[in-house]
């Protein structure tokens, strides 16, 4: 950490001019449709024409180009190419493509051959060298544009590409100039691979030529090592980058061979532009800070000691510390989680806002990301000083925002310091996590003060969904008596789809299905007398929308369900809930019949919350009792038909709970709970709880001859009471097929047996054997007393 600061401390004032510039184009990018002429890929042809025109007229073969490429017909240019006996086949776009391909080279070859005739030979190594630089798809596509086969290996392909080559410098040059040729031809090939590469904008910048709407300068051929080296940085790096985006474990390792890779280049080359440059290094430490590990940030810290070591032995700046690279080490603290870590990750900051107001022109002046990687370090913290460190660290940015504003600074480096919503999302979060008592009314004031600065146009601050959604956990993680109320006014509120101004339009901003999951969620745990009314009613919102509204994304899912389904099964004020809860699986296979995907499919979880409303509806009067062994009796036909689940351990346990609070004593109780128990010693399903409950729902002689009958006569030959009997007891076949989590930690405490206290040593050595006292025997004879003892 000191490590950090120190180099902080001892930035140049001013920054490093970058060589290079990178595209945003991805590593592989997929294969898709060509587009057409209109499109940015025709733009990019037009301008590449104007280029190939320039290299004609300084070649003589202008005459090829008087008509542009792309306003001939197919048939013309299908002509054109059977005449250079290219192939003919493709759409117009792939046609025009390979006139040009197969024009350029010829151009830049005879552009080129006569004015540099020496030095040819070190050219030619340079482009086979160039060739097996290249990887295998990039060899193809170089190929197929040229027409020509792409099968084979590595080797195969550049010998191909080199012969084609050979065989264009002997059909148009003087065989004297057949290796000159092969040299021009290596920098025309180069800039058409630079153009593949290029963004479609009105101007090309590729820091070798640039094109222009009538004009087209091509630099010396030395640029062309640049090219090459700035390509193999560019994709190394963007490869390490698309682990890094994927989490991939193996990012680290790439990372590291990226950096040694580079390095070794750069030493055998004698070329120091392979040496890693600050997006590279940015990229190693992005590696560390996602991988998660404990001994991330040290290994951040020794990068960046490493960095300045080889600035001090070389004499001068090979890599200048960016603010990238000191968010990276930020995140890395970050993602630890701890105290400590967050308040390194702080210190970091206090160090880049000592030099945004010493060193204007240092590289490690912090932005609203800096601000926001400190937030989340707090956030990740979860406590309630963690939530008001992190809100300290927001007014701060405003601080230090409001004080540029105040000076007449607007552009440039303020933009990046401007505040956004994604920080105040991270404070409501950490508010969220805190779980304070004053969770709740903190992250609604924060929602508020982001509705005020979303009518101010200099701050790009409005809340959106995910600030509503957060908000609503705030309130349901807090410990308030009226969280459940208060979140769902919330959500009420987000009903109404609130609209906020953005930039020149207005911003709606809608509910989600998170949403109405965390406020039915804060309705279960609530203990309101009509949390269970309230949550029934969220969901039948939720099912209205999604069926009234074409464009509405609120389906409710299985998560939906079962929590509405638990609030009502556990409710003991609700009437009829029994029935109430069959209602709502029954509109769940409704929906899945409609929406038939799995996140509508009801599962066993909401069979088994259904069999234990009913299990606990035994205080009801008779009507309802009689209501819910009805539906606990149609629930288990539906689950045992297994249209959507199966029954397991819990549903038997619960229908013989139903069997024993909602029948009498009698034939009809003891028949039905003797076939229960039955069928589910065949499945092999007898768990703690199916146990438990056969033995209170019929007599113990009863029971102990169901289990002789089903294969079990131990405990009816020794005589044992039911009570006695254990679950490890049964045979296996019995209980093969129940859960761990079914097995006797469901079973009721007062058939299990009591575990034996372990004694300690301490209690060995108190509890000493007492030695016996010898009693006194008084003997008292009859004609002592006249009584006969």
């Amino acid at each position: 950490m000191w490590t950090l600061l120190t180099i902080l401390a001892t930035l140049p004032s001013s920054p490093r001019i970058l060589a290079f510039s990178y595209p945003s184009t991805p590593l592989h990018p997929p294969k898709q449709r060509r587009p057409s002429l209109q499109s940015s890929e025709g733009i990019r042809t037009l301008k590449m024409n104007k280029l190939l025109q320039h290299m004609m007229s300084q070649s003589g073969l202008n005459g090829l180009l008087l008509d542009n490429f792309s306003e001939l017909t197919v048939v013309e240019l299908k002509e054109r190419l059977r005449g250079l006996n290219l192939p003919v086949s493709g759409r117009k776009i792939e046609l025009v493509e390979r006139l040009n391909d197969h024009y350029f080279v010829t151009a830049s070859i005879d552009s080129i051959a006569d004015d540099e005739p020496e030095g040819i030979s070190s050219e030619k190594s340079k482009y086979d060298e160039y060739l097996r630089d290249l990887t295998v798809a990039e060899l193809k596509e170089r190929l197929k544009r040229l027409g020509l086969p792409v099968r084979g290996r590595k080797a195969d392909l550049i010998s191909r590409l080199e012969d084609y080559s050979a065989n264009d410098c002997s059909n148009e040059s003087e065989p004297e100039d057949d290796m000159g040729s092969k040299k021009n031809e290596d920098e025309s090939i180069r800039d058409a691979t630079d153009l593949d590469m290029k963004t479609h904008d009105d101007e090309l910048f590729d820091g070798d030529f640039i094109i222009f709407e009538d004009s087209a300068i091509i630099k010396s051929p030395e640029n062309a090592v640049q090219r090459r080296v700035r390509r193999k940085k560019y994709y190394k790096t963007q490869e390490v980058r698309e682990l890094v985006r994927a989490k991939d474990p193996s990012a680290v390792q790439k990372a590291e061979e990226m950096i040694a890779k580079l390095e070794y280049l750069a030493a055998k080359e004698g070329n120091e532009d392979y040496l890693p440059g600050p997006e590279q290094y940015t990229a190693l430490l992005d590696a560390y800070a996602n991988s998660g590990s404990s001994d991330a940030p040290e290994r951040a810290e020794k990068t960046i000691a490493r960095i300045m070591e080889a600035n001090e032995k070389s004499n001068r700046t090979l890599v200048t510390p960016t603010a990238s690279m000191c968010d990276s080490i930020m995140k890395a603290y970050a993602n630890l989680g701890t105290t400590e870590a967050a308040e390194q990750a702080t210190a970091i900051l206090n160090r880049m806002e000592y030099l945004r107001k010493h060193n204007p022109q240092s590289n490690c002046k912090p932005s609203v990301y800096s601000y926001g990687v400190a937030i989340s370090a707090w956030t990740r913290v979860g406590s309630h000083e963690a939530a008001e460190n992190a809100e300290a660290i927001l007014d701060r940015l405003f601080v230090a925002y409001d004080d540029m504003l105040n000076r007449g600074e607007t552009g440039g480096y303020v933009q990046e310091l401007k505040p956004n919503s994604i920080v105040f999302n991270s404070v409501i979060d950490a508010w969220a996590r805190s779980g304070s008592l004053l969770a709740g009314e903190k992250a609604e004031a924060l929602l508020q003060r982001m509705k005020e600065l979303s009518m101010l146009p200099e701050y790009d601050v409005r809340p959106d969904t995910i600030s509503f959604n957060t908000c609503i956990k705030a309130w349901c993680n807090s410990k308030s008596s009226n969280s459940a109320i208060k979140a769902g006014e919330i959500l009420s509120l987000l009903e109404t789809h609130p609209k906020y101004a953005k930039r020149d339009i207005m911003v709606t901003v809608r509910p989600t299905k998170l949403s109405y999951n965390t406020v039915i969620n804060a309705y279960a745990k609530s203990m309101e007398p009509d949390a269970a009314i309230q949550a029934q009613d969220i969901l039948m919102r939720m099912i209205k929308s999604f069926k009234t509204d074409v464009f509405s994304t609120i389906k409710p899912d299985v998560v939906t369900f079962s929590s509405v389904l638990n609030t009502l099964a556990k409710s003991k004020t609700v009437p009829s809930k029994a029935y109430k809860c069959l209602s709502i699986l029954k509109s769940m296979i409704e929906l899945h019949k409609v929406d038939r995907t799995f996140e509508t499919q009801p599962n066993i979880i909401c069979y088994n919350t259904v069999l234990n409303a009913c299990a606990f509806s035994a205080n009801r009067g008779y009507d309802e009792k009689r209501e819910a062994l009805s539906v606990a009796v149609e629930t288990f036909n539906q689950l045992r038909e297994g249209r959507h689940a199966s029954p397991d351990a819990v549903s038997y346990g619960n229908m013989l709970k139903c069997c024993a609070n909602l029948m009498p004593l009698g034939n009809s109780r003891t028949s039905m709970a003797s076939k229960i128990f039955s069928s589910c010693v065949e499945e092999g399903l007898v768990g703690g709880m199916v146990l438990d409950e056969a033995r209170r729902s019929m007599p113990p002689d009863i029971f102990l001859k169901l289990l002789a009958k089903c294969g079990f006569d131990k405990p009816m030959r020794k005589r044992e009471l039911p009570s006695s009997i254990q679950l490890r007891d049964l045979p296996r076949k019995w209980t093969m097929n129940v859960k761990g989590s079914d097995m006797a930690s469901r079973q009721r405490a007062s058939f299990m047996k009591p575990k034996k206290k372990q004694q300690t040593k301490r209690n060995r050595t108190e509890r000493r054997p007492t030695v016996p006292v010898r009693t006194r025997q008084i003997v008292e004879t009859a004609w002592i007393s006249d009584k006969n003892v």
